[in-house]
């Protein structure tokens, strides 16, 4: 498995992955902060609420699911902590842990922004 593993994170998708599992959750949560505000106007003009709470599920849904690809990328590196010194494995497993907390985070991110679309009207200006 570790040769295995080895292969995929040196020459296969997996150093695409790791920065995928890494970048995709705060890609979502500045994505959705982009687009509620963007839709905001339409929204206050056609009282299509719904178009917000869309956008906030599709950016949580990727949030997560980024975190759930680093901890796939996590196990499949091995899913320990050794201080194994540098390689690819050691590495993988530190991309992967710091995208499933970063994950975590823009999740959270996604949520408190979420919170402001049941808080406040589409058509509140001050």
């Amino acid at each position: 498995m570790s040769s295995e593993a080895v292969r995929e994170f040196k020459e296969g998708a997996g150093p695409g992955l790791l920065w995928a599992g890494m970048l995709a959750g705060p890609l979502a949560a500045l994505a959705q902060l982009q687009a509620n505000y963007a839709l905001v106007l339409w929204v206050c003009g056609s009282g299509g609420a719904w178009a917000l709470h869309a956008v906030s599920v599709a950016a949580l849904l990727v949030a997560l699911g980024a975190g759930l690809l680093s901890w796939r990328n996590w196990r499949l590196a091995g899913a320990e902590w050794e201080d194994g010194g540098a390689g690819v494995l050691p590495r993988s497993r530190f991309m992967a842990a710091v995208g499933m907390l970063v994950s975590a985070h823009s999740a959270l991110v996604v949520i408190a922004q979420w919170i402001a679309v049941f808080v406040y009207s589409a058509c509140q200006r001050t």
